[in-house]
């Protein structure tokens, strides 16, 4: 159904309170789940139901593990990652700003680093190329050829800065990420055939099942397979996170580069923006009516919804929020 977005977000601010956030921190979740859900993406509210994002029971003010002057490691020590992605963005930019490039990496957080371009987005907004890459001890993505989970859905995102709207690109290294999986099974509805298996190894189109079982590589090859591992690598074993322990210390890393200390920030934005333009004037194919830019389409939903001031809302998801907000 159609709601007004001031509402939604009022509503959303109504959930975050109950799960135990502040008004500081209620406002850069918020700002992460509003990201996805004005952009189409099923990192939206939706993480607001089902097992959601409370706050921890034991959460204490993130600290800094290991610094020098282009690298920081955050513990967020049980902070909701958004919270602690939030002073890790900040830092991140500030220090490849003075050394050219930099890595900031996050680990024992709890909730979730939501549509991780976000993060990246946010780095390109101050002339920087931003990568993001997010591990958990979630098993959900086998390897090539296997059907056991090993790897969680994984996801990277790039952001670069070129004239007007930065290049987003933002994917999860699974064919359907994790909480696409739990939007189907809330609209009780089943996915596109090849995304996934059931325990036993078997293809399904059940969401559930795929819960159980396993969700394959994006290209559903090798590739995929490889990048899962590659995520796991940098986004979890280079920032302390875990891997198979059935912990939940998962990881977050945010990698930072100036232009300005290679080919220089003009020459490189002249660049990216003419292959934005190389894109948008490239042949369509038949039944092309457009082509985009990487974060293009997602920027053009988020302006349609914000000029007419509603936004659709699946009515299952909906109905779950506004009873979790009501529940006493």
């Amino acid at each position: 159904m159609k709601i007004k977005i001031k509402e939604l977000e009022s509503i959303s601010k109504k959930a975050l309170s109950k799960y135990g956030y502040n008004k500081e921190e209620s406002e850069i979740i918020l700002g992460m789940l509003m990201y996805a859900q004005l952009r189409g993406n099923n990192q939206g509210i939706v993480k607001l139901i089902g097992r959601g994002i409370p706050k921890h029971k034991d959460a204490k003010e993130p600290t800094i593990e290991k610094e020098t002057p282009s690298t920081a490691l955050f513990s967020c020590n049980l902070t909701m990652e958004a919270i602690v992605m939030n002073m890790a963005v900040k830092m991140v930019v500030k220090k490849a700003k003075k050394n050219g490039i930099a890595i900031v990496g996050t680990h024992n957080g709890t909730g979730s680093s939501g549509a991780i371009g976000y993060w990246s987005r946010q780095v390109a907004d101050k002339g920087l190329i931003g990568i993001t890459m997010s591990s958990y001890p979630f098993p959900s993505v086998p390897p090539h050829g296997s059907y056991e989970p090993l790897f969680c859905t994984n996801p990277i995102a790039w952001g670069v800065p070129k004239k007007g709207e930065p290049i987003v690109l933002d994917m999860a290294s699974s064919a359907i990420a994790y909480y696409g999986l739990v939007e189907a099974k809330t609209k009780g509805v089943q996915v596109e055939e090849g995304i996934g298996y059931d325990k036993e190894g078997n293809e399904t189109t059940d969401p559930a099942e795929i819960m159980e079982g396993a969700t394959k590589p994006f290209d559903k090859g090798f590739k995929g397979a490889g990048l899962a591992l590659m995520v796991q690598v940098i986004g979890g074993a280079l920032v302390g996170a875990d891997f198979l322990n059935g912990s939940d210390n998962d990881g977050n890393v945010i990698i930072a580069i100036d232009p300005d200390s290679l080919v220089g920030t003009k020459r490189f934005i002249e660049e990216t923006t003419k292959m934005a333009k190389a894109m948008k004037k490239a042949k369509k194919l038949p039944g092309v009516d457009e082509i985009y830019v990487p974060g293009e389409r997602g920027d053009k939903i988020r302006s349609e919804i914000l000029k007419s001031g509603e936004i659709e809302v699946e009515d299952n998801l909906l109905e779950e929020l506004k009873t979790f907000v009501n529940k006493k």
